[in-house]
């Protein structure tokens, strides 16, 4: 079962995002949340918990958002060493966001 096959069918609380930090199939696992006053207003009227995932392993870094009841990987970026890391979830972070203004 992959990593994204795992994760439940509803958006994901601080708790299980910091016991992802401490699985052995990530080495980071961060919330990508609401830029704006008004985009955090909607995201807390419409669920509790995270909306937008990123991932990152030694290898990539994955962005993914919660659409219809299920986690979508959005962007996927490989990455070289911890310089790339950076630059990585950068650009995974942008694509949730980007992701859901098309919403």
């Amino acid at each position: 079962m992959s990593l994204v096959a795992s994760l439940p069918g509803r958006p994901l609380t601080d708790g299980e995002i910091a016991s992802l930090n401490r699985a052995d199939a990530v080495e980071l696992a961060v919330a990508v949340d609401s830029e704006t006053a008004s985009e955090a207003a909607e995201a807390n009227a419409a669920a509790d918990g995270a909306e937008g995932l990123l991932l990152a392993t030694d290898a990539w870094v994955k962005g993914l958002d919660f659409l219809g009841g299920a986690w979508e990987v959005v962007e996927t970026v490989p990455i070289d060493g911890e310089g790339d890391r950076y630059d990585a979830l950068r650009a995974c972070e942008d694509a949730v966001r980007a992701n859901r203004e098309r919403e």
